[in-house]
């Protein structure tokens, strides 16, 4: 275990953290739309592409937070 090791699953938690509040942001945004075809178009338009992309990134990072702490985490990490 090392620092940067730690400071990056630091970094990934945070991140992480950031996506869920996003979504949650996105949702809320959606049920607030004044009628049921403005909140059909507004999960159309923006909340799926939005929280897909989110969810990728969300998975991208815990991938990389678990590759960070695995068998070959200094290869991984760059460091010797």
């Amino acid at each position: 275990m090392n620092l940067a090791q730690v400071g990056l699953t630091l970094g990934g938690i945070l991140l992480c953290a950031t996506c869920i509040g996003a979504l949650a942001v996105l949702l809320t945004w959606r049920e607030r739309a004044a009628s049921a075809p403005e909140r059909w178009r507004r999960l159309i338009l923006v909340v799926l592409p939005a929280s897909g992309a989110l969810l990728g990134l969300l998975l991208w990072t815990l991938l990389h937070v678990m590759l960070l702490w695995g068998q070959h985490a200094p290869a991984v990490a760059g460091v010797q």
